[in-house]
C-alpha cells in the first residue's frame, strides 16, 4: 500500500521485502506518543494525496521539487510550518536528499523542528549513518523508518 507503484518492489535492491501493508498506524502512533509533533509534511505533491486524507486532523504542508535552470530545490507549495514541529512523511528514502532539502526549507520558514518518517529505507551502505548526529544530513530531531529493509 506505501509503494504507490508496483514498479518499486525492484528499487528495494537492498533487502526490503515488499508488501502490501499500510504503515499509517506506525506514523498515527508516532504523533500519539510525540504531543510536540504539531504539523504533517508532505515532500512532494504525490504524497500528500496518498497520505494527506490520514492525517486530516493536523495541519498540513505540501512541500514540491522547484527547478531554475540546473539548479533544483525545494519549496514549501502550501501550509504554513511556522512555530511548529514538523514531520514529513513519505514512504521510501534511498540517500535522503530531497527529505534534507524538504526539511531545510521547513526550517526556513519558521518550523522549530523538524522530525521524519519513511516506510521504506533503502539506505545504500551505511548512508543512514548521515543522519546521526554529525553527519551531513543531521537535520532531524527524530527519523523513524519501518522494519521493512531488515538490513538498517
Amino acid at each position: 500500500y506505501d509503494l504507490h507503484t508496483l514498479q518499486n518492489r525492484f528499487y528495494l535492491h537492498s533487502g526490503a521485502i515488499a508488501t502490501m501493508h499500510t504503515t499509517v498506524p506506525l506514523i498515527k502512533d508516532v504523533l500519539k506518543r510525540d504531543n510536540a509533533i504539531g504539523c504533517c509534511a508532505f515532500p512532494d505533491e504525490g504524497a500528500q494525496k496518498r497520505f494527506g486524507a490520514f492525517f486530516s486532523e493536523h495541519h498540513i504542508v505540501t512541500c514540491g521539487k522547484k527547478r531554475v535552470g540546473d539548479d533544483r530545490f525545494v519549496v514549501i507549495q502550501d501550509g504554513d510550518p511556522q512555530g511548529k514541529h514538523v514531520l514529513i512523511i513519505d514512504d521510501m528514502v534511498k540517500t535522503g536528499g530531497t527529505l534534507v532539502e524538504c526539511a531545510k526549507a521547513l526550517m526556513e520558514a519558521g518550523a522549530t523542528a523538524v522530525s521524519a518518517f519513511c516506510a521504506h529505507a533503502a539506505f545504500p551502505a551505511g548512508a543512514e549513518q548521515r543522519f546521526c548526529k554529525g553527519g551531513d544530513r543531521s537535520v532531524f530531531t527524530h527519523f523513524y523508518v519501518s522494519n521493512s529493509n531488515p538490513a538498517v
